[in-house]
């Protein structure tokens, strides 16, 4: 069983945000990380990102903790970028967490996953540039945004002014 997971997180899983404290203070690692991408405020007060499909390494199965050793076995991408994608950027946190069993799950449920892909989100794995050079993290993003999302062109969330 792996002892690890590692996500990419760019909203209220960030460190000082509202869900970081309850989900991800057992943290292992935080590193800042940034994806290929786009990030969108939504009104509800939180973001979603949407992702172009070529950097879509993996798609999450029914078994989170089956997912978190399926991360390890990825090979670690030579590039964060995708060939031919777009050049957007997402900025966030590259956050390990120890003990996938259980965290995972509660994340997954937080963030609106369902095994149907019928949820608000879906989790995905993708390439992304880390201090430490390339890693191949999960991130939760939606495939279909609200039609007030509003787009953030420098990428971080909350929108900076």
């Amino acid at each position: 069983m792996p002892e690890v997971v590692d996500l990419f997180v760019y909203g209220t899983l960030k460190c000082g945000f509202a869900n970081h404290r309850a989900f991800c203070e057992r943290a292992i690692k935080i590193r800042t990380a940034s994806i290929a991408g786009a990030i969108f405020d939504l009104p509800v007060g939180y973001p979603a990102v949407q992702l172009p499909g070529a950097s879509i390494l993996l798609e999450a199965g029914a078994d989170p903790v089956r997912d978190a050793g399926r991360q390890r076995l990825v090979r670690t991408p030579a590039s964060a970028r995708p060939a031919g994608a777009v050049r957007e950027q997402v900025h966030g946190e590259w956050i390990r967490l120890p003990d996938p069993a259980r965290t995972l799950p509660l994340i997954d449920a937080l963030e609106g996953v369902r095994a149907d892909d019928r949820g608000e989100y879906r989790r995905a794995l993708v390439p992304a540039r880390t201090q430490e050079g390339p890693r191949a993290l999960w991130v939760y993003w939606m495939p279909q945004l609200p039609p007030d999302a509003r787009y953030l062109p420098d990428g971080a969330w909350p929108a900076r002014s």
